[in-house]
């Protein structure tokens, strides 16, 4: 009998409670994301998409680990490779015809590269001169979740640029 995602993840080093606790953490961020955007009521957060997303991304992130023969993976592959699966598997589905965004899964995988971006700057997503360019990089990031190819590989590259950015404009 072939073994189970979980038992390859158990047999790789990530526990049960590991993975629990990203699709819990997941999970409170989609909450908070929906609340926000005053959309809870029109949409449903499929639990078994989102598993399959959390799953999905350690099961890729043990490939690369043996892959490149590593232990530690960077915060970008980190990012990358969670918001691909989550816009892969869709979690939030909708329930409301009238909604007014059907790609509300790509908006929600912006928000949570573009959250954890910042956070790994150190940086606050505030009002200041840069808005107008902030604003254009989000809404062409969103397009680019709806319409174009993405693979791990690119939003890996988006991250690293995003960080280059940064660190060449402090300089």
């Amino acid at each position: 009998m072939p073994e189970t995602a979980s038992e390859f993840l158990n047999k790789n080093g990530y526990t049960n409670d590991y993975i629990l606790t990203r699709f819990r953490d997941l999970l409170r961020y989609l909450q908070k994301f929906l609340n926000a955007k005053g959309i809870a009521q029109s949409v449903k957060i499929d639990m078994n998409s989102l598993k399959k997303a959390v799953i999905d991304y350690f099961v890729d992130t043990v490939r690369i680990k043996e892959f490149h023969n590593i232990t530690n993976t960077k915060t970008e592959k980190i990012y990358s490779y969670t918001a691909y699966w989550l816009l892969r598997r869709k979690p939030i589905q909708v329930v409301d015809k009238f909604l007014e965004s059907p790609f509300i899964n790509e908006s929600f995988v912006a928000s949570y590269l573009l959250n954890g971006m910042f956070t790994e700057k150190n940086l606050a997503y505030e009002k200041s001169a840069n808005m107008a360019s902030l604003d254009e990089f989000l809404v062409l990031l969103i397009y680019y979740l709806k319409y174009r190819q993405v693979s791990q590989q690119s939003l890996e590259l988006m991250i690293k640029a995003f960080y280059s950015g940064c660190d060449f404009s402090t300089r």
